[in-house]
């Protein structure tokens, strides 16, 4: 379920929770708050990035690439040596 943060109209109003904003987790179907829970006053749904995934592209694609990961998968890597041919460097 998303996480939806929810601001103040009001941005001189007393309420701790609502004055600083706060994040509540709702379903897509659920309608937007319209009041703070606590004190009651109006706010409105703020629009946040998500926290994006991070994983090192790089490693898992090195590691996919391999050559011990290519030969177990029963892959060919054909290498082009200076005079023009191609070998298979995983036969070896």
């Amino acid at each position: 379920m998303p996480t939806y943060t929810y601001i103040a109209d009001d941005a001189a109003t007393e309420c701790p929770i609502c004055a600083d904003g706060f994040e509540t987790v709702q379903t897509l179907s659920e309608p937007p708050l319209t009041t703070c829970p606590t004190c009651a006053q109006g706010i409105h749904r703020i629009v946040r990035r998500t926290a994006e995934v991070v994983t090192n592209q790089r490693w898992n694609t090195k590691k996919m690439l391999s050559d011990g990961n290519l030969k177990a998968k029963g892959f060919k890597k054909l290498v082009k040596q200076s005079d023009g041919k191609y070998r298979d460097v995983l036969a070896d």
